[in-house]
């Protein structure tokens, strides 16, 4: 297990001890890393960055409770900072993991939503919603991680690569292609089925520009 994979391990197990695992689920690259792992066989994550995404399924939840997860990551190894601009507040260690919490949003832009449970400013997205109807449990080094459906997480990708910068929009293209021999594609099919007319235009666009094919069988 390399340093920086201890380190998320760490971060996992701190989440799992105060309470907070299933209030979250992992999205983003580090999905594949529980894909690869944990999920699917013969599939290898597209995994080069730190940074790790939780999204916190709804603020609401659990009422009247806090997590205090910022001294126990303290004790990890973590820094706990916050953005001037946003007040978005992140845990960071070293140059191995930037940990930052995101949260479902309802309108345009990136709205700042204050999570209550865990005393922090979080950035909201509206592309990230969809993700929270198709979560799948995945048990791992004895601890249970919700990550997205690798179906869903798919679909979600090429959602939003018309809105990337060009960087990130061949990175997510790369985990989309290595990712299609492990799907079920009869599953992406009747997630693509209930998505809306805006979003189906949007994976298609992407899937044409890219000659990406996701056939049912």
């Amino acid at each position: 297990m390399t340093e920086q994979q201890q380190a998320f391990w760490d971060v996992v197990e701190v989440f799992e001890e105060e309470g907070l695992l299933p209030y979250v689920m992992l999205i983003g690259s580090w999905a594949e890393y529980i894909y690869q792992n944990f999920h699917l066989t013969g599939f290898r994550a597209n995994l080069k960055t730190g940074d790790v995404d939780f999204l916190y399924t709804s603020t609401r939840r659990p009422p009247n409770r806090k997590f205090n997860i910022s001294e126990s990551l303290k004790k990890k190894g973590f820094t706990y900072t916050e953005s001037r601009m946003t007040g978005v507040g992140r845990f960071i260690k070293e140059d191995l993991l930037d940990i930052e919490f995101l949260t479902r949003a309802f309108s345009k832009g990136e709205p700042v939503n204050q999570i209550p449970s865990l005393g922090l400013k979080a950035s909201g997205l509206q592309e990230i919603n969809m993700l929270t109807q198709y979560p799948l449990n995945v048990e791992c080094n004895s601890f249970v991680v919700t990550v997205p459906e690798p179906e869903a997480y798919v679909l979600q990708k090429l959602r939003i690569n018309p809105l990337r910068k060009s960087a990130k929009k061949e990175k997510d293209i790369e985990s989309v292609e290595g990712l299609l021999n492990h799907l079920n594609h009869n599953r992406v099919a009747e997630i693509f089925e209930s998505l809306d007319k805006k979003e189906k235009k949007a994976i298609n666009e992407t899937k044409a520009r890219y000659f990406i094919e996701l056939k049912p069988g």
